[in-house]
């Protein structure tokens, strides 16, 4: 059986600890609350409906670049 590769990351936004896993699928768990989609700004919108666009993007970028560090 193949298992798929994981990479997992966890970032502090707005004093809240985000935490991206990314499998088949990204799952980011958050405040109680988790969610999974096929891309990660998905599932972040699922998890944080509130925030505004800019702040989604703010999230992700840091997500995305802590899992870059992650991997150097």
């Amino acid at each position: 059986m193949n298992k798929t590769p994981t990479a997992r990351v966890t970032v502090t936004f707005q004093d809240i600890e985000v935490t991206a896993t990314k499998g088949r699928l990204w799952r980011v768990e958050a405040a109680g609350r988790s969610a999974s989609a096929e891309f990660l700004d998905q599932a972040l919108d699922l998890v944080f409906p509130r925030l505004s666009r800019e702040e989604l993007d703010r999230l992700l970028i840091q997500l995305l670049m802590a899992t870059m560090t992650r991997q150097s």
